[in-house]
């Protein structure tokens, strides 16, 4: 490919990044891992249930 071909590649994959950079924050901003964090300031009991609980823990 000649050099000058690529800066359109270039361009397509930075503007792709781009996207998916906002798309990350919007997510993260307002979407479900916010959530759970106001869930958890709210209701801390909860929290300590789960740690609390043997769930996920290998048998002895």
């Amino acid at each position: 490919m000649i050099a000058d071909n690529l800066i359109y590649y270039a361009i397509f994959v930075f503007i792709m990044m781009v996207i998916g950079l906002v798309l990350t924050v919007l997510e993260f901003r307002h979407g479900k891992p916010r959530r759970q964090q106001e869930e958890a300031e709210k209701n801390p009991a909860s929290v300590a249930d789960f740690k609390n609980s043997s769930v996920g823990r290998p048998a002895r």
